[in-house]
Order: C-alpha cells, then sequence, then structure tokens
C-alpha cells in the first residue's frame, strides 16, 4: 500500500496550521525525493533537508498523529538517518508543546533544533 494513502490525512491536520503549502504540495516533495514520509502506527510526518553555506540541516517539517509515537519512534529514526546523511543537526517548526518535552534540544529562534 502506498503509505501517502495513509499519511495524507494526518498530514492534513499539519497542513492546516501553516499557510506556505497545501497537502497537495506536500505530496509533490516527496514524490520529487524534496521531502521525506515518516510513517509508524497512527502517526506521520515530513523531513526535508537544507544544504546551507556552512551547515547541513533536516528540518522536520509537518508532523501530526500520536505524540508518543513521534517522539519516541520517529524522532530517534529521522536523526539516525539525518547523521548518515552527513546533517549536522535537527530542526522540527512546529508548536511550542514539542518544546516541552524535547529536552534535548534548544529554541534559537522560533525554531526547536537539536546537534548531533
Amino acid at each position: 500500500m502506498n503509505p501517502w494513502i495513509v499519511a495524507a490525512p494526518l498530514i492534513a491536520r499539519a497542513v492546516e496550521r501553516q499557510d506556505t503549502h497545501s497537502l497537495e504540495d506536500v505530496e509533490e516533495a516527496i514524490r520529487k525525493g524534496e521531502a521525506q514520509l515518516w510513517c509508524f502506527g497512527a502517526s506521520a510526518l515530513v523531513t526535508e533537508i537544507h544544504v546551507y553555506p556552512r551547515k547541513k540541516v533536516c528540518r522536520i517539517w509537518m508532523a501530526a498523529g500520536v505524540f508518543e509515537e513521534l517522539v519516541r519512534e520517529l524522532l530517534p529514526a529521522v536523526e539516525g538517518w539525518a547523521r548518515e546523511k552527513g546533517c549536522q543537526s535537527v530542526t522540527v517548526v512546529g508548536r511550542p508543546g514539542w518544546a516541552r518535552v524535547m529536552k534535548d534540544y534548544h529554541q534559537p529562534h522560533t525554531m526547536l533544533e537539536k546537534e548531533l
């Protein structure tokens, strides 16, 4: 089964909280390989890698589902994958609730970041 079919309703909830992309835009980015879809149980998230002149960063861009699954299952998988891809950090763009549970991340601006 296509993982997007299962994940799309979850990611749609995250899309509603921002104004830069539609659900179709996110699907297109995944299809083109510009973003990555991660699924576990009743949860899904989308990542993308940003290469800056002095740093490579994996950004968790969209996330929805069971918070415990996102933090306990998907987050470690993303961090390991990001290390393998040569990223120096992972950033999370999301609601303030993420900061309360992600104690090993810090908030340099309005996003959370963990050095890898």
